[in-house]
């Protein structure tokens, strides 16, 4: 199976938002890591509680909440 990185202002896979979500769920730092590196560029809208979990405004994008963790 094969994931696409996001390019820059772009949407992501399905698969690989859904992968972000299930690593950030569990916690699973290194994946979200990974992760964050291939989303840095994606334009697609977060859940609400990934928002609210994260400190960001309702609305912000996958790439924002991948340059935010990889901030930490």
């Amino acid at each position: 199976m094969t994931i696409t990185a996001a390019s820059p202002d772009s949407k992501a896979s399905p698969a690989l938002r859904k992968r972000f979500l299930k690593a950030f769920e569990a916690d699973d730092y290194a994946m979200l890591r990974t992760l964050c590196e291939e989303l840095k560029g994606c334009t697609d809208m977060l859940p609400a509680h990934v928002c609210i979990t994260l400190g960001l405004p309702r609305g912000s994008t996958y790439g924002t909440a991948a340059k935010t963790i990889v901030a930490f």
